[in-house]
């Protein structure tokens, strides 16, 4: 998920592209599909098409002697902001980093890229719950060894010599202080490899420093030389990016042994010892103080664009230029640059994707537009991508391919081919293998296909787990969250969901910012609710008034739904489908803000409805300020009219962020409510089978992230249970059969992932299938199959594991 998505404007995403080669892409973006009104219908795929949910692996139906289970990612496919790229000038090794979870090697023989994080790759130590569950600061290919590779990650550099088959965790003093996902996560190089020695690394942290290595990552010790960065805001703590490194490359490309550094608001140091120790880089002229992205070119000079000054500059022969104004450029956001190694051809991006390209060492420069399509192996619906808008990251010539330019971008990887004199960037995605969606949920109805719902990317319905995803709903809007789903036993054909836009202070304009509402065909089109209520303490003007949240839907009459917003604020019902809303009134509130649902990006599913009792709804309130005492579990009987506390208090400690309460299909009044919290004082499983009013702990059950009920075994009586948690103390994916007396772990970790579980989904026709929705890398799916358990191999994206083992 961005984190700055605040400083976009209307206007960049509303005005369409130019094709004026000068201002083309110039402070534009992404170019929405014609204004709709409340009421209006969002088609996804085709409607005409025979639809039905993923046949089984198995025949079995049920529980069987050695039986085995299968794991692979749902085909869903990128959607991810890709932060930077590194590869070796012998084009052997290509990898990028992500913002929320991983990093990937493009493998060739499998033409797919394939994550470097999994279990069997990485340390003992990180094979944990929620193990190592983020973004990757840096990684960098070392030049002269491309097997080896650098990762920093969770405050420490890993380090493999195998292509990413085995990572090793060499020492630092302490981890340092870094965020994969901070406003600057897209500027670099933070780690880089000296390219004729391989042991030789240098990483450098926004809030500890410079740090070298001289034994491959085994010892580090801070270069005292190089000061920590200034401070970029007035915010709580330290906001700059952390210190760059460049190694320099001379005439021809050759290593002249010089290193350069960039430190945040302080300008560029040299060092000519190898990095011992580093001195102010000399210029008697201005210079850039916050460079985002550099290169050499062949000829050895240092091309660099500036976040300050918004030019691009140059240092040559001991003297800074300033590049845009020697050329008549304007002032732009300038964020990438790359030189040709075979060329005098240097290319410049700004966040946009706006450019401009010279054929003559930055003599003379014409600007670049772009266009952009979905590869041909690739997901089809990142079709999207081509708009004027187009989020990019960090760019690279390839080392082998003349004249390809890569690009690291908000929804993937592209690659276009960009001879010199270009005037077009013909962007096209190489993504296939990244899984990078945020997942916020996955629901299945009886005899339906399960629907998938990301954040920025909306909902995927999915007939075939395999295939990628051709569209998203409600509409292809960039950007757009659906946060939850849920469906209604009277027709399990009917969808609701509460799905907005990210932006909270753009893009409203097209009346959009909401796309909250139902669907009759099991999420392949939507219609927005035709009204909107305004909770106290906002205004009609105010697009995100009512807005993410976590919303339910009857079991007897799909026209009744409630929805609780985010931002704390009141939560409303219906009883026509969103035509007209009214207040829930929690007996005891206080102020405009009685909700429980305070920042929109929680992972938290704390409304239900009863999937048994009709007009039956269960709202668990955390009791924030001011409202402590509405703290418990609320139950309504009259469709959301009035509410009852049917319990007081925390039903478990902090339970105020990734809560989750899930009503049992089939059961009334059977609910399970976990805090999802993983340093709560206990974590245990909580469980009730009267609507709330009593709950029982599972004591052998823990730090439950979720939990989910699918089709049971035959001869049960109660659905089969899933969860991601610890039983008796050992984490893993775990199956009941009946009714929680037992439980039978299916894997320790899914396909290898220990990127961290969110949300979870059973089948209900399936015997044994679950889905599990992740943190940053989208969802994976395990059900019984015929095939042969063996542990999995490092960059194998599909495993088969042994129930019970």
């Amino acid at each position: 998920m961005q984190k700055d998505r605040s400083a976009i404007r209307y206007e960049q995403f509303a005005r369409p592209r130019s094709n004026n080669r000068k201002w083309a892409g110039m402070g534009a973006a992404f170019s929405f599909l014609a204004l709709a009104g409340a009421g209006a219908y969002f088609l996804l795929g085709e409607e005409s098409a025979a639809h039905g949910p993923p046949p089984a692996l198995s025949s079995a139906g049920g529980p069987i002697a050695n039986e085995a289970y299968q794991w692979k990612a749902v085909a869903i496919g990128a959607g991810g902001f890709i932060t930077g790229l590194s590869q070796d000038p012998s084009g052997q090794t290509m990898v990028v980093r992500t913002d929320v979870y991983g990093a990937y090697i493009w493998d060739a023989k499998g033409d797919r890229w394939q994550q470097l994080l999994t279990a069997p790759a990485m340390p003992q130590v990180d094979r944990v719950q929620d193990g190592i569950a983020q973004g990757v600061y840096e990684i960098a290919v070392a030049p002269s060894k491309p097997d080896r590779i650098y990762m920093a990650i969770k405050g420490r550099v890993y380090r493999t010599d195998d292509g990413g088959r085995n990572w090793t965790l060499p020492s630092m003093p302490e981890p340092l202080g870094w965020d994969a996902n901070s406003a600057y996560r897209t500027q670099g190089p933070y780690l880089a490899v000296d390219p004729v020695n391989p042991d030789l690394v240098f990483l450098g942290s926004p809030f500890d420093g410079l740090w070298r290595s001289a034994d491959g990552g085994a010892h580090w010790a801070r270069v005292s030389s190089i000061p920590v960065g200034v401070d970029r805001s007035d915010a709580p703590g330290l906001q700059m990016p952390g210190t760059m490194i460049w190694f320099e490359q001379a005439l021809g490309g050759r290593a002249s042994g010089r290193i350069f550094s960039q430190v945040s608001g302080r300008g560029v140091y040299v060092s000519t010892d190898k990095g011992l120790s580093f001195t102010p880089l000399s210029s008697g002229t201005a210079h850039p103080m916050t460079i985002r992205r550099a290169v050499f070119d062949r000829n050895g000079v240092f091309f660099c664009v500036d976040e300050k000054s918004q030019a691009i500059w140059a240092y040559e022969k001991g003297s800074w230029r300033n590049v845009s104004e020697q050329a008549g450029l304007p002032p732009m956001g300038f964020v990438a640059i790359a030189a040709s190694p075979s060329a005098d051809q240097l290319v410049v991006f700004d966040g946009s994707g706006a450019g401009y390209q010279s054929s003559d060492g930055g003599r003379t420069w014409g600007s670049l537009s772009h266009t952009a399509r979905a590869g041909e192996k690739d997901p089809p619906w990142l079709r999207i991508a081509d708009q004027s808008f187009f989020a990019t990251a960090d760019i690279r010539f390839d080392a082998k391919v003349p004249n390809r330019l890569w690009v690291a971008a908000g929804m993937g990887v592209f690659h276009a081919d960009l001879p010199p004199g270009s005037v077009v960037a013909q962007w096209e995605s190489q993504s296939r293998g990244i899984e990078e969606l945020v997942a916020n949920d996955v629901v299945q109805a009886p005899g339906q296909s399960p629907a998938f719902a990301a954040w920025d990317f909306g909902i995927h319905v999915k007939d075939d787990l395999n295939a990628y995803s051709t569209g998203y709903g409600p509409r292809e809007r960039v950007l757009i969250a659906a946060q939850q789903l849920d469906w209604s036993p009277a027709d399990p054909r009917f969808m609701v969901t509460n799905a907005s836009d990210t932006r909270l202070s753009c893009c409203w304009q097209d009346g959009n910012a909401v796309l909250a509402g139902t669907s009759k065909d099991g999420g392949r089109s939507w219609r927005k609710f035709a009204s909107l209520p305004v909770p106290p303490g906002t205004k009609e003007d105010d697009a995100w008034r009512m807005s993410f949240g976590t919303i339910a839907v009857s079991a007897s009459d799909p026209k009744n739904i409630v929805w609780a917003p985010a931002f704390n604020r009141q939560p409303f019902v219906t009883g026509d489908q969103g035509a007209s809303w009214r207040p829930v009134n929690l007996p005891g509130a206080v102020g405009d803000t009685p909700g429980s649902f305070k920042e929109f990006y929680y992972q938290r599913k704390t409304l239900a409805a009863d999937k048994v009792k009709g007009g039956t709804f269960y709202l668990y309130h955390s009791g924030e300020a001011p409202n402590v005492l509405l703290a418990g579990l609320w139950r309504s009987r009259d469709a959301g009219e009035s509410w009852q506390k049917v319990f007081g208090g925390e039903i478990s400690p902090q339970s105020n962020y990734a809560a989750k309460l899930r009503a049992v299909p089939g059961k009334e009044g059977h609910l399970f409510f976990t805090s999802g919290h993983s340093t709560a004082s206990d974590t245990r499983l909580r469980r009730s089978l009267d609507g709330g009013a009593h709950w029982s702990m599972l004591e052998t059950v823990d730090r439950v992230d979720d939990v989910a009920f699918g089709k049971a075994a035959p001869g049960a009586a109660y659905p089969t249970i899933f969860l991601s948690g610890r039983v008796g103390g050992i984490y893993g994916i775990w199956r009941s059969v009946d009714d929680t007396k037992s439980w039978q772990r299916l894997v320790d970790f899914p396909a290898g992932t220990l990127d961290q579980v969110t949300v979870m989904a059973g089948d209900p026709d399936i015997f044994g299938r679950v889905y599990l929705g992740y943190k940053g890398s989208g969802w994976i799916w395990g059900e019984p199959a015929p095939c042969k358990p063996a542990p999995l191999a490092s960059l194998e994206p599909r495993q088969c594991s042994k129930v019970g083992g």
